[in-house]
């Protein structure tokens, strides 16, 4: 299992290996085609979940991996060659459909896998949905890490190093995932079928669009203020550090009940990125400091982990069609909603644009939480 887990590490590395390249690719056009182009991921991911959310059931576990190891190394590939605000918007494009084959498959490999040694489907679901949320945050954490210690390194070098290491590591990936046991071979069906929301994981769910939809903020519009500003890769490490410190709290909070990991994480959520965004607004680095590592730990330690479980766990005869039902919508959040903010940071000023953003995810909790209560 623990191959399924780097695989989906690798794949996710091509997403944010480019991020602290975010404002050199933009050239000085502005918020709004930046988040556009960054938009691009999450809008090609919902428009083609009918399709990916069954195909791992029609093709089986392993062909719909490699699928998107593939992908994510074209679209490394492509910005290694054509950087640009086009070209990411392209790579982007591939990079949702890697990951949508990726996500909607790994997670019921690896349950399945973990049944195979006599995990319980409860156990099994909970197994895989940390499986997919460790190596997604992790690598979402990583990538611009990766990235910035090579600009240190090397600043004039492009593309960067790390970018070939990359393709070289989804080269080496390849053939082991290839080997690995399949779990669900192909079987008949309907090539399209819309993702599943098991009943009762609306509010569960629903918690990603601000969950992700702040950390899309911090992914677009916040490095773009910091650089206008003056502290043009302060944004980068903000990121990272905001997706380090969730991968981390994943570690620690795993065995907590899901709908108690969403009530810890949306309050916590509110209060990191109040202080991300003042420290964006008022150009501070301590506040960034402080606040990015809470909004990850509510992000993508409690929020993601706690709503991904939830889904599979509500529909284990069908974990890829939950599990792209559950990111259709963390994709919308992570989509429209940086994408709001960019536009509304053009017409009105990022203070502004950040102040609204926040006020908007304090509704959304006070709304959700009597929603997730504990059964």
């Amino acid at each position: 299992m623990w191959l399924v887990g780097l695989a989906v590490f690798a794949a996710g590395l091509s997403t944010t290996l480019p991020l602290p390249l975010y404002v050199e690719y933009a050239g000085g056009g502005g918020t709004g085609p930046l988040a556009a182009a960054f938009a691009c991921y999450a809008g090609i991911l919902i428009l083609t979940a009918p399709l990916l959310g069954p195909l791992p059931d029609r093709i089986g576990r392993r062909p719909c991996m490699l699928i998107g190891l593939g992908l994510a190394g074209g679209s490394t590939l492509l910005l290694a060659l054509w950087p640009g605000v086009l070209p990411l918007a392209i790579a982007r494009c591939m990079q949702g459909v890697a990951m949508g084959c990726i996500a909607n498959s790994a997670g019921a490999w690896a349950a399945e896998l973990a049944e195979r040694r006599g995990a319980t489907p409860d156990a099994a679901s909970r197994m895989g949905a940390r499986i997919v949320a460790a190596g997604t945050a992790g690598s979402f954490g990583a990538g611009p890490v990766f990235t910035l210690i090579n600009l240190m390194a090397l600043p004039d070098g492009r593309p960067p190093l790390v970018f070939w290491a990359h393709l070289a590591l989804l080269v080496a990936l390849l053939p082991a995932v290839a080997r690995l046991p399949e779990t669900r071979r192909g079987v008949p069906g309907a090539p399209l079928r819309l993702p599943l929301f098991p009943r009762g994981t609306l509010p569960s769910t629903l918690a990603m669009v601000p969950g992700w939809g702040v950390t899309g903020v911090v992914l677009s519009t916040v490095p773009l203020a910091l650089a206008a500003l003056g502290l043009p890769q302060a944004g980068a490490w903000a990121v990272a550090g905001m997706i380090l410190a969730g991968t981390a709290t994943q570690q620690v909070f795993r065995a907590v009940e899901p709908r108690r990991a969403l009530r810890l994480g949306l309050p916590l959520l509110t209060l990191g990125s109040g202080l991300v965004f003042l420290g964006a607004t008022l150009a501070s680095p301590w506040l960034l400091l402080l606040g990015a590592p809470l909004t990850g730990m509510a992000a993508y330690g409690l929020v993601y982990l706690g709503g991904l479980a939830a889904a599979t766990q509500a529909a284990p005869l069908d974990r890829p069609r939950a599990t792209a039902g559950f990111f259709v919508i963390a994709h919308a959040g992570f989509s429209l909603v940086p994408l709001a903010v960019g536009l509304a940071a053009d017409a009105v000023g990022s203070a502004a644009a950040l102040a609204g953003m926040w006020l908007c995810v304090l509704a959304m909790t006070l709304a959700l939480l009597p929603f997730l209560r504990p059964r």
